[in-house]
């Protein structure tokens, strides 16, 4: 007996147990009011009245329903189960209640219109969905309708979708084609109304076209010879980098075709130039050098268009050309493609490939990057804290005169490990090199750099290197070496860390023209000419029997910089013998109007004339000083007072011991700048 009594004691205690368990349970699935409460309405068709109703909603367990006739509401309505009521005619809003288990309510209220005549002045809206060619969207509106049913078209054997009043149904087909749609209005009365139409779903063909999707038409129509061939669709002849694409488009210009011979296409939207007037196509062409015509057209009137030629630079393998269209008229639409291949020579029966028509940015994202096109091409993601902007040059020099540069912050706190990553158009090529050279502007000197390649694909296939900044608050170039680089792998994302290795503190750092080494951009000089640069062409002008060239300082005494350019007024040279330089950007006076210049010369108060021009006009003025000292460093300063302010002057004229005739004496210039 003792026994039992301790079995039925531990048996109670597991139920109570267990009933805890449960209840601790039931709080957890319950939380939060219900949502998305819905009704739908089944009115009998038989002048009854008897209406069936079927509430639903997320999170509830069950439903009461207020009628809105003014009798009493329904019993509590299990989740699943419906309730019927019956009505007279009239409209009526039926409240629907939701309960979840834990006591949380949520209401909603339906129309419901009950009439025994045939629903009238049926309106149905039928819309495609802007981002999905497959979907459409339907709704309807009707006088003395209660509810409507929809038929897609799509099944044989369809059951129709109930549709309430003021509700909207989607449906997306599962292939192209042309479908009736079928809306019924329903009232309570037998008599229905009817609405059918017919919708075609058509994967539209826009930009970009890539020949990939099998339900888009590619159909391209060749005119000038070839109509019959038109532009089959073809497995990609050499897949490579720039094209790895499957399906590509083929183009035969046949034999004894005429020279404007081509081929076109018409997209089922226009063209949209809203953010970039350029387009890129994929070609592989038979021979280099071959023109390509990429005209675009109004489908409506072929007088409105606008055409550009570009031409092939390898043979037998894909290249990505891009096409500036910036002479469209943003008020006309293009819907119309037309390309020439070999424009203006008659066909051989030579084949062309293309593929991958696209909006474009004006700028290819690959080595060499100057960051010197479209901002937009150069999406830099940051991570850790060092976000990366476009930015104008803060200190342009002989070292650096781009108008244009990145700059990496690396905020306060950030991650050790805090960098930036930009994904290339075109992977790097280390057979063409395997030292990586860019310039760099860093706040400290002795700052480690760290530049990282690797797959976008794959994270773990990589290669980095670093170098480290020598000099602060000036432009650099610093390189990287990656020999032993794996050559065959797809350098794709380019990764950068400033500091890899320390928390941020709030630093600014700047860069510019990575390339590969042998490939540093040459640029031309910029005001102030310090002539320090390696990479920067000073292409001097020489006159009347002067040679200026840029040489190492022979005189350090008064002037420590490196670099000078040495002027050689040849014997018997005429007395207005000079040199003179371009320079890449107009100076601009807005701040002074008044330039220096280091002079050497061998004799005494000799006449400089210094000549500012501006290339795109007649318009110069010029300025004479006298150097008064010999073999020696003097400042002369320049004033330009009313030089004008329209003119671009881009020009820097240097004349030595003006007025007399050379003697084959040799005078040195350094140092010309805007003087404050």
């Amino acid at each position: 007996m003792k026994n039992k009594i301790q079995y039925l004691l531990f048996s109670l205690l597991f139920v109570a147990m267990a009933g805890c368990s449960d209840d601790d349970g039931l709080e957890t699935v319950a939380s939060g009011e219900p949502t998305n409460i819905s009704v739908d309405f089944q009115i009998e068709q038989d002048n009854s009245g008897d209406v069936t109703i079927f509430p639903s909603a997320e999170g509830a367990n069950t439903f009461i329903v207020d009628y809105g006739d003014g009798s009493e509401a329904s019993e509590t309505i299990a989740t699943g189960s419906n309730v019927m009521h019956t009505y007279e005619e009239g409209t009526y809003e039926v409240m629907v209640t939701a309960m979840n288990l834990a006591g949380d309510t949520a209401s909603m209220t339906q129309t419901l219109v009950v009439s025994f005549s045939a629903p009238e002045n049926l309106e149905v809206t039928i819309t495609k969905d802007a981002g999905n060619p497959f979907l459409i969207n339907v709704s309807a509106e009707a006088d003395n309708a209660a509810a409507f049913e929809v038929y897609f078209g799509e099944q044989a054997d369809e059951t129709a979708t109930p549709m309430m009043i003021g509700e909207t149904v989607s449906y997306e087909y599962s292939a192209v084609g042309t479908y009736t749609i079928t809306v019924i209005a329903l009232s309570g009365g037998e008599a229905t109304t009817t609405y059918t139409e017919e919708i075609e779903i058509v994967d539209p063909l826009l930009l970009p076209i890539t020949f990939e999707s099998e339900t888009v038409d590619y159909t391209f129509f060749n005119f000038g010879g070839g109509e019959a061939t038109g532009v089959p669709l073809v497995a990609n002849p050499s897949p490579s980098e720039i094209n790895d694409s499957e399906t590509v488009a083929s183009y035969t210009k046949v034999s004894g075709s005429e020279t404007w011979a081509g081929t076109s296409v018409t997209l089922n939207e226009a063209i949209d130039f809203s953010s970039t007037t350029f387009i890129s196509m994929d070609v592989y062409s038979p021979s280099i050098g071959t023109p390509i015509l990429f005209k675009i057209e109004d489908s409506e009137n072929s007088d409105n268009f606008v055409e550009i030629q570009a031409t092939t630079t390898v043979a037998n393998e894909w290249e990505t050309i891009v096409f500036d269209l910036s002479a469209v008229d943003q008020s006309i639409t293009y819907e119309v493609i037309a390309l020439f291949f070999n424009f203006n020579t008659s066909g051989t029966g030579e084949t062309y490939y293309f593929d991958n028509i696209q909006l474009a940015s004006p700028t290819i994202v690959e080595l060499p990057i100057t960051f010197e096109g479209s901002q937009s091409a150069y999406g830099w993601t940051e991570f850790g804290g060092a976000p990366v902007t476009i930015e104008e040059n803060p200190d342009m020099s002989d070292a650096n005169p781009s108008a244009t540069v990145a700059k990496m912050f690396k905020v306060n706190n950030s991650l050790d490990y805090a960098g930036a990553f930009m994904d290339l158009d075109n992977p790097v090529d280390f057979n063409q090199n395997t030292s990586i050279s860019m310039k760099v502007w860093s706040p400290e000197a002795n700052t480690t750099v760290t530049l990282k390649f690797e797959d976008p694909l794959d994270g773990a296939i990589f290669a980095e290197a670093n170098a480290v900044t020598t000099v602060a608050n000036e432009w650099q170039t610093i390189t990287f070496d990656f020999s032993g680089v794996d050559v065959n792998q797809n350098y794709q994302r380019m990764v950068l860390f400033f500091d890899f290795g320390s928390i941020g503190t709030g630093l600014n750092y700047y860069f510019d023209d990575i390339s590969y080494a042998d490939q540093q951009p040459v640029s031309l000089p910029n005001l102030p000419l310090t002539f320090e640069s390696e990479i920067i062409e000073y292409n001097w002008m020489n006159f009347g029997g002067a040679t200026s060239t840029v040489i190492n300082n022979p005189d350090m005494n008064g002037n420590s910089s490196s670099k000078v350019t040495e002027l050689v007024k040849g014997d018997g040279a005429q007395v207005w013998a000079g040199s003179n330089i371009l320079i890449e950007n107009a100076i601009d006076f807005s701040s002074t109007q008044t330039l220096s210049m280091k002079v050497w010369s061998p004799v005494s108060n000799a006449p400089v004339l210094l000549k500012l021009e501006a290339s795109g006009s007649d318009y110069s003025m010029e300025v004479q000083a006298t150097a008064t000292g010999a073999n020696q460093w003097e400042t002369l300063t320049f004033d330009f007072t009313g030089i004008s302010d329209t003119e671009a002057i881009d020009v820097v004229t240097v004349f030595m011991n003006f007025g007399v005739a050379g003697m084959g004496n040799t005078y040195y210039f350094d140092d010309i700048q805007l003087e404050n």
